[in-house]
């Protein structure tokens, strides 16, 4: 679908470790500042045990997961907004991304071993600079619907009233996401690609040493701090171990296996943040289940039946007939679409039904 989550952090704070531990990338990761010199981008597989519960009902030739485009954007430093270390080039790269993943430092600096760890003043400083850029863009558009707006023009003054109260904000030092919007008011702030209104997950980057004995990060006062900040923010965050997980990336399965055994780690981090990354960006997953392949496809939460079918090709949301839907339980219950038909479980839905999160679908098109 194009979708594209944006890494984000300070320099140093271990965004392309995670990077290269989600997507196996490869890229460059150093600890010094812009070693991340221009945006890495990949697309990985989301983790999905149903396309597996599927597939032992359903012989087919492969199973196909859903992907999500990860970027990964050079470190922000303090003044980034004002165009210091190649800021103002990096800012750009967030305003091409549909949501963001914001890398918080939570093990010791490699150049200050000593310094206290303080997540939710880097959060902070980064924050802060994505606030700054924000104002400059609401400022310069303010400009311009202002001259307009003066010739009495009613959605020029709608406009100009939005932008004036979004600016106060904004110089306040508080994120657009935090207001209070309506629809409209989100809909007029849309073509701006303000940063601050995107939506965002705080991932934790903790020391391997928080995982180790089962242990799952939580307790770890890196991550305790971060997540008081989500928290009073409205958003959510998750621990991981970028070290831990770039290594665990390297090994072949067997060796990953046995390696989690011995640490009491039952499921990597890097599932978690990439199923979390993928409803930050209101994606939701549809299957569909035949001999040539099972697979997984992506579409917006709350869409209907044909713009659904426009995921496997554009000429189906116009020449959508109706959809023959069932469900995983369903399947697992009674073995076979045949059996579940015969049951009367195999649904048909129409052009107004809302595509839900697992449904199994065929899709009837019309010549």
């Amino acid at each position: 679908m194009g979708l594209k989550c944006g890494l984000v952090g300070l320099p140093n704070s271990g965004k392309t470790m995670v990077f290269n531990a989600i997507t196996g990338a490869g890229a460059e990761a150093a600890s010094f500042p812009y070693s991340t010199l221009t945006p890495n981008v990949a697309s990985v597989p989301v983790p999905d045990d149903r396309l597996e519960r599927i597939h032992a009902y359903v012989e087919t030739d492969k199973v196909v997961a859903a992907e999500l485009k990860v970027v990964d954007i050079a470190g922000l430093p303090k003044g980034a907004s004002r165009g210091e270390g190649m800021g103002t080039k990096f800012l750009g790269a967030i305003k091409e991304c549909d949501a963001l993943l914001h890398v918080v430092r939570c093990f010791p600096n490699v150049d200050e071993p000593n310094a206290p760890l303080d997540p939710g003043g880097d959060i902070e400083i980064v924050e802060l600079e994505l606030g700054f850029a924000d104002l400059e863009t609401v400022e310069r558009n303010l400009e311009r619907v202002g001259k307009k707006a003066r010739t009495g023009d009613k959605e020029m003054v709608e406009q100009r009233d939005l932008f004036e109260r979004v600016k106060a904000w904004l110089e306040s030092e508080k994120q657009v996401r935090d207001m209070e919007l309506s629809e409209r008011e989100q809909e007029l702030l849309r073509p701006m690609f303000l940063l601050t209104q995107k939506p965002v997950l705080y991932v934790a980057n903790l020391p391997d040493q928080a995982f180790e004995e089962g242990q799952d990060g939580s307790q770890h006062q890196g991550y305790v701090a971060a997540s008081a900040f989500a928290q009073e923010h409205g958003s959510d965050c998750l621990a991981i171990a970028g070290r831990l997980e770039a290594e665990l990336a390297d090994l072949d399965d067997e060796e990953r296996e046995m390696f989690m055994e011995e640490l009491g780690i039952k499921e990597r981090g890097l599932a978690r943040l990439i199923r979390s990354a993928f409803h930050l960006l209101g994606l939701r997953t549809f299957f569909t289940a035949g001999e040539k392949e099972i697979k997984a496809w992506t579409f917006v939460a709350g869409s209907k039946a044909p713009q659904a079918a426009s995921v496997i090709h554009t000429d189906f949301e116009k020449k959508f007939i109706r959809a023959q839907i069932y469900s995983l339980e369903d399947l697992e219950t009674y073995k076979k679409e045949s059996e579940i038909k015969s049951a009367g479980k195999l649904r048909v839905e129409g052009k107004e039904y809302e595509m839900q999160d697992g449904d199994i679908v065929l899709f009837l098109i019309g010549g």
